[in-house]
């Protein structure tokens, strides 16, 4: 049988601040927007129909509820990051027109919105590994993991940063 869970208590379970797993999920998304975003700068954009724009449109709205719930600063500029992101080429797609001359500043500009909301997802992550499951006061969650555990998310978090900075350095413009 389902329940149906609070805003309180889905907070407190995937608060990326407290949940490794969370925030390695937001370094893993915004690390593919960057690449995404690299790769496409010097593409050319397309035109989109009123179809695709309603549904970035109706996406956008289903996220703006997600502020409500998350309540750490942090969360909330990454899915304030998102959905800035998401509606700017939803307009930018549609309204080509208009922005034609100031594509390739938006398509930065889209760019540092991911870097930033990668800076921000890997400090969640780092925080998430330091000190897991701060501040929630729930008897069945497990214990803190173990030091090597904590090596192996510091090792991954190197690592991803590592394949991150190579990729954009070595892909060309």
């Amino acid at each position: 049988m389902m329940r149906n869970v609070s805003d309180y208590e889905l907070h407190a379970q995937s608060c990326a601040v407290k949940n490794a797993k969370s925030a390695l999920f937001l370094v893993v998304s915004f690390s593919v927007m960057v690449l995404v975003g690299w790769k496409g700068l010097h593409k050319a954009t397309e035109q989109q129909s009123i179809i695709d724009l309603l549904f970035y449109v109706v996406v956008a709205a289903g996220l703006a509820r997600l502020p409500v719930v998350f309540t750490c600063f942090r969360e909330r500029l990454v899915i304030s990051v998102v959905i800035v992101s998401l509606l700017t080429g939803a307009v930018t797609g549609f309204a080509l027109f208009v922005f034609s001359q100031h594509v390739e500043m938006v398509k930065f500009g889209k760019l540092a919105l991911s870097l930033l909301g990668l800076l921000v997802s890997l400090t969640m992550l780092v925080q998430s590994v330091r000190a897991p499951r701060a501040g929630v006061n729930d008897p069945e969650i497990s214990p803190a993991p173990p030091a090597r555990q904590n090596f192996r998310f510091l090792v991954l978090v190197i690592l991803i940063i590592l394949v991150l900075g190579a990729v954009l350095y070595l892909r060309p413009l």
